[in-house]
């Protein structure tokens, strides 16, 4: 052996030393860490799945999928099987056709091959009964937990579900709590003998009694599944401080960041949803200290977008295909044609919506021969957009998935008007009803039962006249809210006549007749700013005072003929016929500014709009201002 041959052994020994030691300290940092920082979880989740098993089109994208979504799944359990768990906060049923082919067996196999560890159930899981559910979830191969329902009345069902479920990890003990909103029996009506345990303001005590049992068995890191809502995950949060984490699901609010809810002995609850339709899945990854604490420090998240980058995994991909196949034929037949986009992001429209406007449009037209006036749809009923371009029998029946039947019927204007102002009581998402016949204006900062500044109907003239509460008037309703559904109250009602047809049909016949759709700017609702503005009357002239504006705001004021809803330059204002009267001024970091109407007459009527700083903020509208009253 030479030297050099010596010399080569001898590092190669040195390095294989050197490689075993690194490795050996790495095992020992890795384990000091577990030792130090406590047990490391990871949680994948989802929520409001809505039957979207398949990818769908989305503005041009194809996005979601379950096959998809399951592919990630499974690389995020491959890398730490042992501290992963995946979890989905309920509403997997509803809204394509697949659920209404299958009610739900689709879904629930789903969850099955994606590897699901615990769920909770949902309202609309609800939607083809109890006795549906139970079918359907006697095949889940996942935990199904809920706490807060009832359900002696429905054996089948009681059998499956828990109020709790506890996963050994590293063997430590973690619970998982599921719930679900305590609006159950008002928003799903086919719950059969399901009630909720405590309703009103005792509502979270089901949680608080299982938290206290847990807790009691030693156990000390809590993590609840809800279908409840973002809101109603915040006072959970705020009432049961031993609770760690809630994965939530209901609102379909998408929250990039955590929210966190601080407690006064130093304690967090994390809140998390990932929005709905499986756009993306939620990676929450913990660390909870040796007292069951979560670690601020070592705790992390973020959303995974479920794009057409992400690959399907071929088993999941083939049991779709196999189920979707017998629907193709209503992708293939175009009954419509879409000038533009019809969006459903519904929580950014305080106003009439342009999908709204036509599904009520041709819910009138439905009525014709009944003399239909008025019409009404709550956007929870509405579950899909329409994109530019030829509009299929899928997306129709997409967008209006429910059994919602269309009913005829004739109200006072009293309830009419009660009706609008349960409408107007809660946030803008599923209770809130677009509507065609009436001009309304409202103010969200008034008392619930009195925020409508104004509703206007036409008379036999056309002309726009206030609701009067002893008249009567023919609406057309859907026989979800007509039922009292989201608590809807049309009782008194008349001459009702129950149409055997389905919402998605009326406007399928809407279709039909008219075939091209064009999307209306909003014209029907519009939001207010009390004490915005007022008109005065001085020596040289009639004047518009702006007050409490957002500093720095800029200024339009508009002009029109009488009290109403218009769009002007993209923003909704509470006049027929509007012009701009002026346009540039800003109201200075006072909020303040005072306008004189130069060329307006002592007639008529003027309203401001204030655009505050930032593309992103809405413009505030002032009330309708009657020139002529001004002092």
């Amino acid at each position: 052996m030479t030297i050099f041959q010596k010399k080569a052994r001898t590092n190669l020994v040195s390095l294989l030393l050197f490689m075993v030691f690194g490795l050996f300290m790495a095992v020992a940092s890795l384990s000091a860490r577990s030792d130090s920082e406590g047990l490391h979880l990871t949680i994948l989740h989802t929520n409001d799945l809505h039957a979207h098993d398949e990818s769908f089109e989305e503005r041009q994208k194809s996005i979601g999928g379950f096959p998809r979504i399951g592919h990630m799944l499974r690389l995020f359990r491959a890398k730490d099987p042992k501290h992963t768990l995946t979890i989905d906060a309920g509403d997997i049923f509803q809204g394509t056709p697949l659920f209404t082919k299958y009610h739900g067996e689709v879904e629930v196999n789903m969850l099955n091959k994606m590897g699901y560890d615990i769920y909770t159930i949902g309202n609309h899981e609800f939607d083809d009964g109890p006795q549906n559910l139970a079918s359907q979830l006697k095949q889940a191969k996942f935990d199904v937990i809920n706490v807060n329902m009832d359900l002696t009345a429905e054996p089948e069902l009681a059998a499956i579900v828990k109020p709790s479920v506890v996963k050994q990890i590293e063997g430590e003990k973690v619970a998982f709590i599921g719930g679900i909103t305590a609006d159950l029996n008002s928003v799903a009506l086919n719950t059969g003998g399901v009630k909720i345990k405590s309703a009103g303001p005792n509502w979270v005590q089901p949680f608080i009694d299982e938290v206290d049992r847990l807790k009691a068995a030693g156990i000390n890191k809590i993590v609840l599944v809800t279908h409840c809502g973002v809101e109603s995950d915040k006072v959970l949060a705020q009432s049961i401080p031993e609770v760690d984490v809630i994965i939530g699901g209901h609102s379909h609010t998408r929250l990039d960041k955590p929210v966190i809810v601080e407690h006064s002995d130093g304690t967090t609850t994390t809140i998390v949803q990932t929005g709905c339709y499986g756009r993306a899945f939620g990676k929450l990854d913990l660390v909870f200290d040796k007292n069951g604490k979560v670690v601020p420090t070592g705790t992390g998240y973020r959303l995974i977008n479920i794009t057409d980058k992400i690959i399907s995994d071929p088993d999941l991909k083939a049991y779709v295909d196999e189920k979707v196949e017998p629907l193709l034929g209503l992708r293939k037949e175009i009954v419509g044609e879409a000038t533009g986009a019809f969006d459903n992001n519904f929580r950014s429209f305080p106003w009439d919506s342009a999908l709204g406007d036509v599904i009520t449009d041709s819910l009138v037209e439905e009525g014709k021969k009944y003399g239909i006036q008025i019409a009404f749809e709550n956007r929870g009923g509405i579950r899909a957009r329409i994109d530019k371009g030829p509009i299929t029998a899928e997306k129709v029946e997409e967008m209006l998935p429910f059994d919602n039947k269309v009913v005829f019927a004739t109200i006072s204007g009293a309830v009419l008007l009660k009706a609008m102002e349960h409408s107007f009581a809660g946030p803008l998402g599923g209770s809130f009803f677009d509507e065609h016949g009436m001009k309304i204006a409202y103010d969200a900062s008034r008392p619930k039962g009195d925020r409508i500044v104004y509703a206007l109907v036409q008379d036999k003239n056309g002309d726009w006249k206030p609701v009067d509460p002893n008249a009567k008037y023919k609406i057309a309703v859907n026989d979800y809210s007509f039922k009292s559904g989201e608590g809807y109250d049309f009782s008194g009602a008349e001459n009702i006549e129950y149409v055997p047809e389905r919402i998605s049909v009326a406007f399928r016949h809407y279709l039909d007749k008219h075939h091209e759709i064009t999307p209306n700017l909003p014209d029907r609702i519009v939001p207010l700013t009390k004490d915005l503005a007022q008109v005065e009357k001085k020596q040289n002239g009639i004047y518009l005072v702006v007050k409490n504006a957002p500093p720095n705001s800029k200024l339009t004021v508009v002009e029109g003929t009488n009290r109403g809803v218009s769009t002007i330059n993209g923003v909704v204002v509470p006049l027929s016929n509007p012009k701009i009267l002026s346009a540039g001024l800003k109201t200075g970091t006072t909020g303040t500014q005072s306008i004189k109407l130069t060329g307006k007459s002592e007639k008529g009527w003027v309203c401001v709009f204030a655009k505050p700083v930032g593309a992103a903020k809405k413009a505030l509208i002032s009330y309708p201002l009657d020139v002529e009253k001004a002092k």
